[in-house]
Order: C-alpha cells, then sequence, then structure tokens
C-alpha cells in the first residue's frame, strides 16, 4: 500500500531535526520542555524527559536554540542569526 510523500518524510527524520523544524518554523515564540515534549509526540517522536533535556542542553550548546528562565519554568527558542552574529 503507498504512503504520501509527508508519511515517508517523517518516518525517518531525527528527533533533534524535528525540533529544530519545529522551532525554527515558530521563532517568535518560546516554548518549554513539557510543551516541546508533547509537540514532539504529535508529530510520532517519543522521548523520555532526560532525552528531551540532553537534546536541548546540546542543541542550546550548538547555538541552534536559546534559553532564558521565567520564573520556575525554562523557555526554548529557536536561535536566529544576524548578520553581525559570529
Amino acid at each position: 500500500m503507498p504512503i504520501s510523500s509527508r508519511d515517508f518524510e517523517k518516518s525517518d527524520r531525527e528527533p533533534g531535526s524535528v525540533l529544530v523544524e519545529f522551532l525554527r518554523s515558530h521563532s517568535l515564540e518560546a516554548y518549554s520542555a513539557d510543551e516541546l515534549s508533547r509537540e514532539l509526540a504529535s508529530q510520532g517522536v517519543k522521548l523520555s524527559d532526560e532525552e528531551l533535556a540532553n537534546m536541548l542542553m546540546l542543541m542550546e550548546y550548538g547555538r541552534k536554540i536559546t534559553s532564558r528562565k521565567i520564573g520556575e519554568v525554562t523557555y526554548y527558542r529557536y536561535h536566529q542569526y544576524s548578520a553581525s552574529s559570529p
């Protein structure tokens, strides 16, 4: 039975690329880890809290995302490079 191109593309995407793609397409908003976990699950990517925390830490270290703690919650946002950024 044939599958759609969208299903084909979704089948082998790495969780990190799914996460970056989501954050890039919503670059004007910041999300908590819980919100990101729910978004990934809605796209068929299941990660433990520890796996997601490690992924977010590595993405922040690699400057793909930025984080800011507001109150007791840490929010993550896609890091948009400007022309003057190194």
